[in-house]
Formats: structure tokens, C-alpha cells, sequence
């Protein structure tokens, strides 16, 4: 059983004051604190880099001047040319 503490409202304002002697600004810590555990990015390898411009050809050749794809084309289809593309390097 946990003892039972009391005491009066200037007793619990000064014991307030004193911790909060020790913390600087608890506001601007809690910026720096996110800033700091930001997830690190990584930088675009090779691949994803040839993906981009594999992705436009494939495009250009899928699609009709409207934007909708030819007869027998697909997104899945566009995405296995640009694969083939970015490996062979056309």
C-alpha cells in the first residue's frame, strides 16, 4: 500500500518552480528532438535513375496522342517494356 502525501498548493507550486529550473524550454526541445529522428533518405540508385527515362519510352510508344493506350497495350505490359529497356540500355 502506497503512503499518502499531501500538501498545500504553495508547496506544490514551489516543488513545480524547482523542476522546472532544470528544463530549458520544453517547446523548442521537443522541435529538436523530431528534427533529429527525421528517417534518413537514400539516395536513388542506378536502376531507379534508368527506370525514369526507360518509363518515357515505353510511354511514347504505348500510348496514342489522346493519352490512352494503343490496341494490346496495358500498364502491365508498359511497365515489363521499360524493364527491358532500362536492362538492355536502348
Amino acid at each position: 500500500m502506497a503512503a499518502e502525501v499531501r500538501m498545500s498548493v504553495e508547496e506544490y507550486l514551489q516543488l513545480i518552480e524547482a523542476t522546472a529550473k532544470n528544463v530549458k524550454r520544453v517547446g523548442k526541445a521537443a522541435r529538436t528532438i523530431k528534427r533529429e529522428t527525421k528517417p534518413v533518405r537514400r539516395k536513388a540508385g542506378k536502376a531507379a535513375k534508368g527506370m525514369a527515362k526507360a518509363l518515357k519510352q515505353a510511354n511514347a510508344k504505348a500510348r496514342k496522342k489522346n493519352g490512352s493506350f494503343k490496341k494490346g497495350y496495358d500498364q502491365a505490359k508498359v511497365m515489363r517494356m521499360a524493364h527491358q529497356i532500362r536492362r538492355r540500355g536502348l
